[in-house]
This record gives structure tokens, C-alpha cells and sequence, in this order.
């Protein structure tokens, strides 16, 4: 039988929170900052910004200060400082947005003014908390993809947002610079992601022998790959992830695989 995780990684929306990122649930947060004091760490792996990660993991009762992956792998945070993993020149993102926004981007969606190094495009009212449903991601998506074809950009998806990184960055690659940088084994890693932007990073671990969960509703290529697949959606399904690997007391069958 195989030790537990020693560290957690983890999307957010979808994952640990609803679709939307406004609600959780007060049994995974103790869980989380539980597994935190007998050394298990929580690194967030997420397409929002450093600032927004921080201020959430404070928010939750985790620390603030530790590694952390943000804008899906454009830039990494480690002992006080920000990496960017991509080369400035090769992403000249002002023109890039002007060039979305003269293709008619703002009548699909918002974009977000946090992010420094990947673009992101919202549903309408996504940043004021409305509801939006997954045609209004493919919209987005499907925009994105119709005006980038033939670029050297990375266009993906999330459960939240269309995006657009710098070539040759993604979750993956700089889930990898982090770990690196701060000296952790991703083979007692186990990864918690949802998303299509997920797969990448969820696939770096499992090529370092570190396992991945996901919730019922994750993307269909990432279920196929994950190592625990709960039975339940969004935060339910990361506080049963957790009950999985983390047991206090014997658990009954609640996922497959």
C-alpha cells in the first residue's frame, strides 16, 4: 500500500471551491489547514495571479508565503519573489488584447485586469458573481481559437474562462520550474485539478509517479488519466479526495479507480 501524499497541489475553481470560486466549504478548509500543520503543504496551481492566491490561502487560514503556481504556469512564487517562466519578448500581451478587443472580445466576455502575463477572458458578470454555463466558455473558447489560429500562442480553457499564454507555457511546465526551485518531490505529490488547462500538470506528475485526483465533473481527458476519480463534483469531491488519501478512519467506497 503506497505512503500518503507530502504534498497537496491543487487547482481552485472547480476544484477547491464552485465553478465560480466564491464558495467552499468550512470541512475542506479544516482539512486543508489540518494536513498543513502535520506538514503536508497546500501549493496552489491556478490560472489566477499571485496576489489573488495569497490573499485566499490567507483567507482560508493557510499560509500566504508558500509556493505557489499562477496565471496556468506564466509565473511561479517562491520565498518572497515572482518568476516569470516565459520570455517578455515572445508575448506582447497589450498588443495582443488590443487585437482581441478590435475582433470584438468584450461583447463575449471580460477580461481580467489582476493578470500581468497570461490573458484571461471571464463570461460577462463573472467578476460581479453572476452565473454563466459551459456554452459561454466555449463561445469564449472558440473565439479565442478562430483569432489565434496559425499564432505561437497556447489558447485553453478553464471551468471559469477562456485563456492565452506565452508559447510553450502551461500548468505543467511551470508546476515543474517550482518544484524545482523549491526542492520538493513530485512523486509524493498528489494533484487536484478540473480543467482542460489542468491535463498538463496533472500529466508532469503522473510522469514523476505522483498521483492525480479529480472531481465527477472534471474534464473527460483528465478523468481518463487520474489515479481517484470521487463519485462527487467540485469542493464535495476534493473533501472525498481527501478523506481517500488522507483517512482518520477506515472509508467506505466513494470513488472509482
Amino acid at each position: 500500500m503506497r505512503t500518503a501524499p507530502r504534498l497537496l497541489v491543487s487547482d481552485i475553481e472547480g476544484t477547491l471551491t464552485d465553478r465560480t470560486g466564491r464558495r467552499s466549504s468550512e470541512e475542506l478548509l479544516h482539512k486543508l489547514k489540518s494536513l498543513e500543520e502535520k506538514g503536508v503543504p497546500l501549493v496552489l496551481c491556478s490560472g489566477r495571479d499571485v496576489a489573488y492566491q495569497r490573499a485566499l490561502k490567507e483567507r482560508w487560514g493557510l499560509d500566504p508565503d508558500g509556493p505557489l503556481v499562477a496565471e496556468n504556469g506564466a509565473s511561479v512564487f517562491f520565498e518572497g519573489r515572482e518568476y516569470i517562466t516565459y520570455h517578455p519578448d515572445g508575448f506582447q500581451r497589450d498588443i495582443l488584447i488590443a487585437f482581441l478587443k478590435e475582433r470584438g472580445v468584450e461583447e463575449l466576455g471580460e477580461l481580467d485586469p489582476a493578470k500581468s502575463h497570461a490573458i484571461t477572458v471571464y463570461p460577462k458578470g463573472f467578476m460581479e458573481g453572476l452565473d454563466y454555463s459551459p456554452d459561454d466558455i466555449k463561445r469564449i473558447y472558440v473565439f479565442l481559437v478562430k483569432h489565434l489560429k496559425g499564432s505561437h500562442y497556447r489558447v485553453l480553457h478553464t471551468s471559469a474562462s477562456g485563456e492565452v499564454l506565452p508559447r510553450g507555457v502551461d500548468k505543467g511546465t511551470g508546476l515543474d520550474r517550482l518544484l524545482k526551485l523549491a526542492r520538493l518531490d513530485p512523486a509524493g505529490a498528489l494533484f487536484l485539478g478540473d480543467g482542460q488547462n489542468d491535463l498538463s500538470a496533472a500529466r508532469m506528475i503522473l510522469k514523476s509517479r505522483g498521483r492525480v485526483a479529480v472531481p465527477a465533473d472534471a474534464f473527460p481527458a483528465l478523468r481518463r488519466i487520474a489515479t481517484y476519480v470521487s463519485e462527487k463534483p467540485y469542493f464535495h469531491g476534493a473533501e472525498d479526495i481527501l478523506d481517500h488519501f488522507f483517512p482518520d478512519r477506515p472509508a467506505g467506497r466513494r470513488g472509482s479507480r
